[in-house]
Protein backbone atom coordinates (compact mmCIF):
# COMPACT_ATOMS: atom_id res chain seq x y z
CA UNK A 1 0.00 0.00 0.00
CA UNK A 2 1.56 3.52 -1.08
CA UNK A 3 1.06 6.31 1.45
CA UNK A 4 -0.22 9.06 0.19
CA UNK A 5 1.66 12.32 1.36
CA UNK A 6 0.52 15.95 0.75
CA UNK A 7 3.23 17.73 -1.58
CA UNK A 8 3.54 20.70 1.06
CA UNK A 9 4.13 18.09 3.90
CA UNK A 10 7.03 16.52 1.67
CA UNK A 11 8.57 19.47 0.78
CA UNK A 12 8.55 20.98 4.65
CA UNK A 13 11.62 19.95 5.90
CA UNK A 14 13.73 21.29 2.71
CA UNK A 15 11.06 24.74 2.67
CA UNK A 16 12.02 25.29 6.52
CA UNK A 17 16.13 24.73 5.73
CA UNK A 18 15.50 27.36 3.10
CA UNK A 19 13.58 29.90 5.12
CA UNK A 20 16.04 29.05 8.69
CA UNK A 21 18.94 29.65 6.54
CA UNK A 22 17.79 32.90 5.18
CA UNK A 23 16.47 34.40 8.69
CA UNK A 24 19.91 33.58 9.91
CA UNK A 25 21.46 35.65 7.56
CA UNK A 26 18.93 38.47 6.79
CA UNK A 27 19.15 39.12 10.70
CA UNK A 28 22.89 38.02 10.85
CA UNK A 29 24.53 39.79 8.01
CA UNK A 30 21.96 42.66 8.79
CA UNK A 31 23.05 43.29 12.33
CA UNK A 32 26.63 43.58 10.95
CA UNK A 33 25.52 45.60 8.29
CA UNK A 34 24.02 47.93 10.82
CA UNK A 35 26.62 48.01 12.95
CA UNK A 36 29.30 48.65 10.21
CA UNK A 37 27.47 50.76 8.36
CA UNK A 38 26.37 53.39 11.34
CA UNK A 39 29.80 53.09 12.44
CA UNK A 40 28.97 51.24 15.26
CA UNK A 41 26.41 53.78 16.59
CA UNK A 42 23.46 51.35 16.53
CA UNK A 43 24.66 48.15 17.50
CA UNK A 44 28.25 46.99 19.32
CA UNK A 45 29.75 43.21 19.44
CA UNK A 46 26.99 42.06 21.88
CA UNK A 47 24.29 43.45 19.79
CA UNK A 48 26.03 41.15 16.83
CA UNK A 49 25.77 38.55 19.21
CA UNK A 50 22.39 38.54 20.55
CA UNK A 51 21.17 38.97 16.94
CA UNK A 52 22.54 35.97 15.25
CA UNK A 53 21.86 33.77 18.70
CA UNK A 54 18.13 34.93 18.17
CA UNK A 55 18.42 33.92 15.00
CA UNK A 56 19.33 30.47 15.38
CA UNK A 57 16.94 30.34 18.24
CA UNK A 58 13.90 30.90 15.64
CA UNK A 59 14.73 28.85 13.01
CA UNK A 60 14.13 26.07 15.58
CA UNK A 61 10.45 26.68 15.54
CA UNK A 62 10.03 26.71 12.16
CA UNK A 63 9.49 22.37 12.10
CA UNK A 64 9.47 19.88 13.97
CA UNK A 65 12.21 18.26 13.79
CA UNK A 66 13.82 22.08 13.89
CA UNK A 67 16.25 22.25 10.92
CA UNK A 68 19.75 22.42 11.13
CA UNK A 69 20.03 25.36 8.79
CA UNK A 70 24.02 24.27 8.75
CA UNK A 71 25.30 21.93 6.73
CA UNK A 72 28.31 20.77 8.98
CA UNK A 73 25.46 19.98 11.35
CA UNK A 74 23.35 17.89 8.67
CA UNK A 75 26.29 15.75 7.38
CA UNK A 76 27.85 15.47 11.10
CA UNK A 77 24.72 13.99 12.64
CA UNK A 78 24.55 11.48 9.49
CA UNK A 79 27.81 10.38 10.44
CA UNK A 80 27.72 9.45 13.52
CA UNK A 81 23.96 9.55 14.21
CA UNK A 82 22.50 7.29 10.82
CA UNK A 83 18.64 6.74 10.56
CA UNK A 84 16.40 5.32 7.80
CA UNK A 85 16.30 7.62 4.67
CA UNK A 86 18.41 10.38 6.32
CA UNK A 87 21.16 10.42 3.54
CA UNK A 88 17.94 10.83 0.60
CA UNK A 89 17.24 14.07 2.34
CA UNK A 90 20.70 15.02 2.54
CA UNK A 91 21.41 16.25 -1.26
CA UNK A 92 18.31 18.28 -0.87
CA UNK A 93 18.39 20.04 2.48
CA UNK A 94 22.19 21.27 1.10
CA UNK A 95 20.60 23.08 -1.40
CA UNK A 96 18.13 24.52 0.67
CA UNK A 97 20.45 25.70 3.12
CA UNK A 98 22.98 27.17 0.52
CA UNK A 99 20.41 28.78 -1.58
CA UNK A 100 19.02 30.35 1.65
CA UNK A 101 22.07 31.96 2.49
CA UNK A 102 22.39 33.24 -0.97
CA UNK A 103 18.48 34.95 -0.84
CA UNK A 104 19.11 35.98 2.66
CA UNK A 105 22.27 37.95 1.36
CA UNK A 106 20.76 39.60 -1.42
CA UNK A 107 18.10 41.08 0.80
CA UNK A 108 20.28 41.94 3.03
CA UNK A 109 22.04 43.97 0.21
CA UNK A 110 18.74 45.48 -0.93
CA UNK A 111 18.20 46.67 2.46
CA UNK A 112 21.22 48.65 2.89
CA UNK A 113 22.66 49.03 -0.70
CA UNK A 114 22.01 52.91 -0.33
CA UNK A 115 24.35 52.72 2.98
CA UNK A 116 27.07 50.49 1.53
CA UNK A 117 27.48 52.56 -1.40
CA UNK A 118 28.40 55.59 1.01
CA UNK A 119 29.94 54.34 3.40
CA UNK A 120 32.64 52.04 1.07
CA UNK A 121 32.01 53.87 -2.39
CA UNK A 122 35.10 51.26 -3.53
CA UNK A 123 33.29 48.33 -2.35
CA UNK A 124 36.47 46.92 -1.19
CA UNK A 125 37.37 43.21 0.36
CA UNK A 126 39.02 42.68 3.35
CA UNK A 127 41.77 41.63 1.79
CA UNK A 128 41.48 42.21 -1.39
CA UNK A 129 43.60 44.21 -3.85
CA UNK A 130 41.22 47.69 -3.62
CA UNK A 131 42.35 49.37 -1.29
CA UNK A 132 39.72 51.77 1.22
CA UNK A 133 41.04 55.14 2.33
CA UNK A 134 39.32 54.85 5.27
CA UNK A 135 40.00 51.46 5.92
CA UNK A 136 36.25 50.52 5.07
CA UNK A 137 35.58 47.22 4.31
CA UNK A 138 32.18 46.58 3.25
CA UNK A 139 32.10 42.64 2.01
CA UNK A 140 32.64 41.79 5.63
CA UNK A 141 29.10 42.22 5.92
CA UNK A 142 28.26 39.19 3.67
CA UNK A 143 30.53 36.80 4.67
CA UNK A 144 33.57 36.39 7.27
CA UNK A 145 37.34 37.14 6.69
CA UNK A 146 40.12 36.12 9.21
CA UNK A 147 42.16 38.74 11.61
CA UNK A 148 44.80 40.78 9.59
CA UNK A 149 46.67 39.96 12.71
CA UNK A 150 46.90 36.23 12.19
CA UNK A 151 50.20 34.68 10.84
CA UNK A 152 48.84 31.53 8.83
CA UNK A 153 45.21 30.96 7.71
CA UNK A 154 45.55 27.83 10.08
CA UNK A 155 45.48 29.77 12.92
CA UNK A 156 41.42 30.76 11.42
CA UNK A 157 41.23 27.05 10.80
CA UNK A 158 41.82 26.19 14.76
CA UNK A 159 39.08 28.70 15.56
CA UNK A 160 36.70 27.67 13.59
CA UNK A 161 37.21 24.13 14.42
CA UNK A 162 37.12 24.85 18.41
CA UNK A 163 34.06 26.94 17.51
CA UNK A 164 32.74 24.49 15.77
CA UNK A 165 33.13 21.57 17.96
CA UNK A 166 31.68 23.62 21.20
CA UNK A 167 28.44 24.13 19.01
CA UNK A 168 27.83 20.54 18.15
CA UNK A 169 28.86 19.43 21.45
CA UNK A 170 26.27 21.61 22.91
CA UNK A 171 23.76 20.86 20.26
CA UNK A 172 23.58 17.56 21.39
CA UNK A 173 23.36 18.05 25.38
CA UNK A 174 20.60 19.87 24.20
CA UNK A 175 18.50 17.09 22.26
CA UNK A 176 19.96 14.42 24.65
CA UNK A 177 17.00 12.53 25.85
CA UNK A 178 18.60 12.19 28.85
CA UNK A 179 18.48 16.23 29.82
CA UNK A 180 14.63 16.62 28.67
CA UNK A 181 13.91 17.88 31.60
CA UNK A 182 17.17 20.19 31.95
CA UNK A 183 15.75 21.72 28.98
CA UNK A 184 11.96 22.37 28.28
CA UNK A 185 12.63 25.24 26.05
CA UNK A 186 15.54 23.68 23.63
CA UNK A 187 15.68 26.59 21.51
CA UNK A 188 16.19 28.69 24.36
CA UNK A 189 18.79 27.14 25.54
CA UNK A 190 20.43 26.73 21.81
CA UNK A 191 20.28 30.63 21.98
CA UNK A 192 22.41 30.57 24.84
CA UNK A 193 24.97 28.44 23.66
CA UNK A 194 24.84 30.28 20.50
CA UNK A 195 25.63 34.04 22.83
CA UNK A 196 28.50 32.04 24.49
CA UNK A 197 30.37 30.85 21.57
CA UNK A 198 29.97 34.46 19.88
CA UNK A 199 30.89 36.03 23.07
CA UNK A 200 33.80 33.78 24.06
CA UNK A 201 35.32 32.54 20.56
CA UNK A 202 34.01 34.57 17.71
CA UNK A 203 36.05 37.74 16.94
CA UNK A 204 39.14 36.55 15.28
CA UNK A 205 36.90 34.71 12.49
CA UNK A 206 33.34 36.21 12.88
CA UNK A 207 32.45 32.74 13.73
CA UNK A 208 31.04 31.00 10.85
CA UNK A 209 30.57 27.47 12.16
CA UNK A 210 28.54 26.92 9.19
CA UNK A 211 28.94 26.51 5.79
CA UNK A 212 25.98 27.83 4.20
CA UNK A 213 25.99 31.17 6.46
CA UNK A 214 29.56 32.10 4.88
CA UNK A 215 29.23 30.76 1.36
CA UNK A 216 25.53 31.16 0.24
CA UNK A 217 26.48 35.28 0.80
CA UNK A 218 30.19 34.95 -0.36
CA UNK A 219 28.62 33.82 -3.47
CA UNK A 220 26.43 37.09 -3.98
CA UNK A 221 29.01 38.70 -2.89
CA UNK A 222 30.42 37.95 -5.41
CA UNK A 223 28.23 39.90 -7.87
CA UNK A 224 28.74 42.74 -6.21
CA UNK A 225 32.53 42.74 -5.27
CA UNK A 226 33.93 40.14 -7.96
CA UNK A 227 35.44 36.72 -8.26
CA UNK A 228 38.31 38.39 -5.20
CA UNK A 229 35.96 37.15 -2.31
CA UNK A 230 36.91 33.72 -3.07
CA UNK A 231 41.10 34.42 -3.41
CA UNK A 232 40.89 36.90 -0.55
CA UNK A 233 43.20 36.31 2.38
CA UNK A 234 45.16 33.52 0.86
CA UNK A 235 41.86 32.06 -0.46
CA UNK A 236 40.22 31.83 2.87
CA UNK A 237 36.78 30.99 1.57
CA UNK A 238 38.19 27.19 2.31
CA UNK A 239 38.46 27.58 5.57
CA UNK A 240 34.65 28.27 6.74
CA UNK A 241 33.15 25.98 4.31
CA UNK A 242 35.58 22.84 5.23
CA UNK A 243 36.74 23.66 9.34
CA UNK A 244 33.16 23.48 10.50
CA UNK A 245 32.65 19.85 9.28
CA UNK A 246 35.70 19.11 10.79
CA UNK A 247 34.58 20.39 14.53
CA UNK A 248 31.47 19.49 14.63
CA UNK A 249 32.36 15.20 14.08
CA UNK A 250 35.40 16.45 16.81
CA UNK A 251 32.82 17.46 18.52
CA UNK A 252 29.94 15.08 18.11
CA UNK A 253 32.48 12.01 18.83
CA UNK A 254 33.51 13.54 22.25
CA UNK A 255 29.92 13.79 23.18
CA UNK A 256 29.16 10.20 22.40
CA UNK A 257 32.13 8.91 23.07
CA UNK A 258 32.32 10.40 26.77
CA UNK A 259 28.86 11.63 27.77
CA UNK A 260 25.87 9.71 25.35
CA UNK A 261 23.97 6.79 26.64
CA UNK A 262 21.28 6.56 24.36
CA UNK A 263 20.86 4.20 21.50
CA UNK A 264 21.59 5.50 17.78
CA UNK A 265 24.96 7.06 17.68
CA UNK A 266 28.07 4.95 15.89
CA UNK A 267 30.86 6.45 18.32
CA UNK A 268 28.56 5.31 21.68
CA UNK A 269 27.89 2.21 19.89
CA UNK A 270 31.91 1.27 18.90
CA UNK A 271 32.98 2.34 22.61
CA UNK A 272 30.26 0.31 24.25
CA UNK A 273 31.52 -2.18 21.97
CA UNK A 274 35.44 -1.71 23.36
CA UNK A 275 34.31 -1.74 26.59
CA UNK A 276 32.23 -4.83 26.12
CA UNK A 277 35.40 -6.21 25.47
CA UNK A 278 37.79 -5.34 27.87
CA UNK A 279 35.39 -6.15 30.57
CA UNK A 280 34.75 -9.79 28.74
CA UNK A 281 38.90 -10.00 28.93
CA UNK A 282 39.34 -8.90 33.04
CA UNK A 283 36.42 -11.49 34.03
Amino acid sequence: MIEMIPRRTALKPYAAEFLGTALLIVIGDGVVAQCLLSEYQYGTWLSINLAWASAVSLSGYLADPSPTINPAVTLCLALVRPSEGQWKQIPGKLVAQFLGGFVGAAIVYINYRSAIKAWDPEYTIPGGSILSPVGHHSAGIFSTYPGSYFESNWEAVFSEVLGSAVLMFGCLSISDPANARRFPAPQFAMFMLLLMIGAALGWQTGYALNPARDFGPRLFSAIIYGREVFTAANWYFVVPLFAPIIGCVIGAATYDGMLFEGEGSRIADAVDKVDGYEYHLLE
